[in-house]
C-alpha cells in the first residue's frame, strides 16, 4: 500500500507550468511517463529517459524507454559509464529505492533528444494508504498545455493576470507591507499573510505573501518578471478556517521547495532548521490573527 505524488515541472518555466501526478509503487516508470506527455500536450513519438535529480544527460543512471533500451543492448556493458535500466521493467517503487528518493527529492525527465523537452519531478508526498497499483492520475495542475511541441518556447505569455484586485494593486517590484495589510479592507479579501518582509530605508517591503479570498487562496512570489502565483488553493468546500489552514500548509510546502531549489543551485544542503526559519513570519502572522492553533 504505497503510492507517490510527484509534481512534474516544465524546466524552462517551472512556476507557470506543472502537473501533480499520483502513481502507485507497482506501476512502471513507462506507465508514469505515459501520463506525463498528454498532461503537458506532448505526443509519444520520440525517445526519452528518466534520470537522477536534475542531471539529465549527466545522470549516473538512466531509465530508458523500451525502444532505446532494446536497441542499446548490443553495446558492451563493460564500457558503459552510465547505468542503464529499462523503464518498462522498473517500477516506481524500485526506482525510489535505487535512487534513495525521499520527500522533496527530484528526478529528471527528458523527452525528444532533438528538441530536448526537459522536466523535473519533485517527490512531494509518499502516500502510504494508497494502493500500490494506483494508475498514474493527474491531480492539481497549473498552466495551459503546450500548443505546439515543435515550436519550443519558454513561458506562456498568455498566462492570466493576477486575481482581482491584485493585478491593479501590486507593483512589479516588492510591495510595502503596510499596503498588503490594507488589502484586507477589501470586501472580497479575508486574510493577507506577509511571508518575506525586508527592512529598507523606506520601511518594510514584502517579496512573498499569501492571500485568502472567500473561496480561493494564493501564494505569491516576486520573481524577476514580477509577481507570480506559485500555489492556488480551492476553498469552495472549506470553511474560512479550513481554507486558511490549507493555505498555511501550501506556504510550508513552498518553503521546503524553495530550500530544495536553492540547494540544487548552490550545491548546499538546507536542513529542516532552514525551512523552519522560513516559517517564522507565517507563524507570527497566524498568531497575530488569533489562529495560533493552526501552527
Amino acid at each position: 500500500m504505497t503510492a507517490y505524488r510527484f509534481r512534474v515541472k516544465f524546466d524552462p518555466d517551472p512556476t507557470s507550468l506543472w502537473r501533480d501526478i499520483v502513481v502507485g509503487a507497482d506501476r512502471t516508470i513507462a506507465e508514469f511517463q505515459s501520463a506525463i506527455n498528454p498532461a503537458f500536450g506532448l505526443d509519444q513519438g520520440h525517445l526519452w529517459f528518466v534520470g537522477d535529480d536534475e542531471d539529465y544527460w549527466d545522470s549516473a543512471i538512466k531509465y530508458q524507454c523500451q525502444q532505446e533500451y532494446e536497441e542499446s543492448l548490443g553495446g558492451d556493458p563493460v564500457l558503459r559509464t552510465v547505468r542503464i535500466e529499462n523503464a518498462g521493467d522498473v517500477t516506481i517503487g524500485e526506482m525510489t529505492r535505487q535512487l534513495g528518493l525521499e520527500q522533496y527529492d527530484r528526478i529528471c525527465y527528458l523527452y525528444d533528444y532533438g528538441d530536448e523537452w526537459r522536466f523535473y519531478a519533485i517527490l512531494k508526498e509518499i502516500l502510504s494508504d494508497e494502493p500500490s497499483d494506483t494508475e498514474p492520475t493527474v491531480g492539481k495542475e497549473k498552466g495551459d498545455p503546450i500548443d505546439d511541441q515543435y515550436e519550443l518556447s519558454g513561458a506562456d505569455e498568455s498566462d492570466p493576470l493576477l486575481p482581482d484586485p491584485l493585478y491593479s494593486v501590486l507593483p512589479e517590484t516588492a510591495v510595502p507591507v503596510a499596503d498588503l495589510r490594507e488589502l484586507e479592507e477589501h470586501e472580497d479579501i479575508v486574510h493577507v499573510l506577509p511571508l518575506l518582509s525586508i527592512e529598507t530605508g523606506f520601511g518594510a517591503v514584502c517579496e512573498r505573501f499569501a492571500i485568502q479570498f472567500k473561496e480561493t487562496g494564493y501564494v505569491l512570489e516576486n520573481f524577476q518578471p514580477g509577481w507570480q502565483v506559485v500555489e492556488e488553493i480551492d476553498g469552495a468546500d472549506k470553511t474560512e478556517e479550513e481554507l486558511l489552514a490549507a493555505l498555511a500548509d501550501a506556504v510550508r510546502e513552498w518553503h521546503a521547495e524553495i530550500a530544495e531549489m536553492s540547494g540544487a543551485m548552490t550545491g548546499q544542503h538546507f536542513g529542516e532548521e532552514t525551512v523552519e526559519a522560513m516559517h517564522v513570519e507565517l507563524e507570527a502572522e497566524l498568531e497575530r490573527k488569533g489562529y495560533g492553533h493552526l501552527l
